[in-house]
């Protein structure tokens, strides 16, 4: 399959898909290595759990290992773009 139709797919795959807002109750410790790490890799702490329990429940075939995460829906990422000034 080529680029634009693998790009395609994987946009009907996500099309139907979107976040919800949730209100967890949650471990201290658990929450402060989750914000250490995101901001390591430069992202909110919601999106780090997301992105940890998403690959932990593909790994253990909880979700299909084709599955893809959702992704990014507002327009992209604007914290990775360096300014072109």
């Amino acid at each position: 399959m080529d680029k634009i139709s693998m790009n395609n797919l994987y946009f009907l795959q996500i099309m139907g898909r979107k976040r919800d807002t949730r209100s967890i109750t949650i471990d201290p410790r658990i929450w402060d290595v989750a914000q250490e790490e995101s901001a390591k890799d430069g992202i909110s702490v919601s999106r780090w759990l997301e992105n940890y329990l998403f690959d932990s429940f593909r790994s253990a075939g909880l979700i299909p290992r084709d599955a893809k995460r959702l992704g990014e829906h507002r327009g992209g990422d604007r914290k990775s773009q360096k300014d072109s000034v």
